[in-house]
């Protein structure tokens, strides 16, 4: 059975990262599905973001991705000897929109600069 999705099905997930995601975070910790406050409570660097920071491309009938571009920020907080560093999009009032891992994974120290990089999140066609 075929399967297939318009480019627009594909945005509106993608619209809603870029159209709402006000605050990009470091984190020192996550688990899957910790709710806002435990997210807010394990930032170490918060930036700010709007939605022109974000790009959607891809052509009809293929992926659609979401870029955010690079961010820094000031660390407002250790991470410990031995984080497990995630970026968390949140909408600063009760939602957290998407978490992606972080792999470097550094040792971060407060007042340090905190380089966010480019990051994407692609919206794939039904399989």
């Amino acid at each position: 059975m075929a399967k297939w999705v318009h480019s627009d099905v594909l945005d509106g997930g993608l619209n809603a990262i870029k159209n709402n995601a006000i605050r990009m975070l470091l984190l020192k910790a996550y688990t899957v599905g910790d709710s806002y406050a435990t997210v807010t409570a394990n930032a170490i660097c918060t930036v700010t973001l709007a939605s022109g920071d974000f790009t959607l491309s891809g052509a009809a009938n293929n992926p659609r991705v979401c870029t955010v571009g690079t961010k820094s920020g000031t660390a407002s907080a250790n991470s410990g000897p031995a984080p497990d560093l995630h970026i968390a999009f949140t909408d600063n009032v009760g939602k957290v929109l998407w978490v992606t891992d972080e792999t470097s994974d550094q040792a971060v120290t407060s007042g340090n600069t905190v380089n966010f990089p480019a990051l994407t999140y692609t919206s794939n066609q039904p399989a």
